[in-house]
């Protein structure tokens, strides 16, 4: 997908979490909705970003 931020034109780097196969379900007020739980990851994924001039690391995960 394509974005922009004060006039600067990026793309967006989408990540999507795997969902364990152990949904739960469960009922509220009288309708029915499933909770679907996320796998454990150990990835971690950085990016080297700079800021006003100042280089700094930014981990996600």
């Amino acid at each position: 997908m394509h974005l922009s931020y004060r006039g600067i034109r990026y793309q967006s780097q989408a990540t999507q979490l795997p969902a364990s196969d152990n949904s739960q379900k469960g009922n509220y007020r009288g309708v029915a909705y499933e909770i679907h739980q996320v796998k454990n990851t150990t990835n971690q994924q950085c990016f080297q970003l700079k800021y006003r001039g100042v280089n700094y690391k930014s981990c996600i995960g």
